[in-house]
């Protein structure tokens, strides 16, 4: 019986209705009504078709062909998948979002520089009874300033002053906010497997940063320190 260019129900030298000539276990069992084309399985080799022949009384002769009932599969078809629903209920903690500087307030058309921590996160669930290791690994970064400025999309997770590339200047006075809305990809291992595979979706977590001002400072000349104790009235 040919599946593609493969003899599967037999080898080349046995023959229909001779058995199992040469021993191998396998036996020819005649001509099929299609081929069925050979998967490139991950897990291992493919599992072989299913073919049958029926026949209404048992008295009938048998058909001279055989029908496919199942094609080929792979042994990963048996595992289960996980979704991008699945993933997203995950309990996955957002990373923590750094403001520099970070005293409370800030200043007016200068550098407000934003970062946050790229690590991986690991985690452990089920699906229909397997278990499931799964590994979340931020993708993008989306920063709202809260002051109605277009929102700050990037892959950089962010870096301290000198080396900053994440950063932001407030145009105006007032108290505001700074929220981190992290994308993650996904991928997963099922127990019993060697194979991670990666989830078709993502999930988001978000974290918001204390309330801050922003502030204008000016300079101006005085008549004494204002590091005097007390402190002179005009400064």
């Amino acid at each position: 019986m040919a599946t593609g260019a493969v003899a599967e129900m037999g080898d080349a030298d046995d023959v229909f209705g001779e058995g199992d000539s040469d021993g191998d276990g396998r036996i020819a069992c005649g001509p099929s009504n299609t081929t069925v084309p050979v998967p490139v399985c991950v897990d291992g080799p493919p599992v072989l078709p299913l073919w049958r022949q029926t026949r209404a009384e048992f008295t009938d002769p048998w058909p001279a062909e055989w029908t496919l009932a199942l094609g080929y599969s792979c042994p990963e078809d048996a595992v289960p998948t996980m979704t991008a629903a699945d993933f997203r209920r995950l309990p996955l903690a957002a990373p923590v979002l750094r403001l520099q500087p970070d005293r409370g307030w800030v200043l007016v058309n200068k550098e407000t520089i934003v970062m946050t921590d790229p690590a991986e996160q690991t985690l452990r669930t089920d699906l229909l009874g397997y278990g499931v290791d799964v590994v979340a690994t931020p993708a993008s970064y989306r920063y709202d300033f809260g002051d109605g400025s277009p929102d700050l999309i990037t892959t950089s997770p962010g870096h301290e002053w000198p080396n900053h590339d994440t950063f932001h200047f407030y145009e105006r006075l007032g108290t505001v906010q700074v929220t981190l809305t992290t994308t993650w990809q996904g991928r997963y291992r099922v127990d019993g497997t060697t194979v991670w595979r990666d989830v078709n979706g993502t999930a988001t977590t978000a974290t918001t940063s204390a309330p801050f001002t922003v502030e204008e400072r000016r300079s101006r000349l005085v008549d004494d320190l204002c590091t005097d104790i007390p402190k002179p009235d005009d400064c």
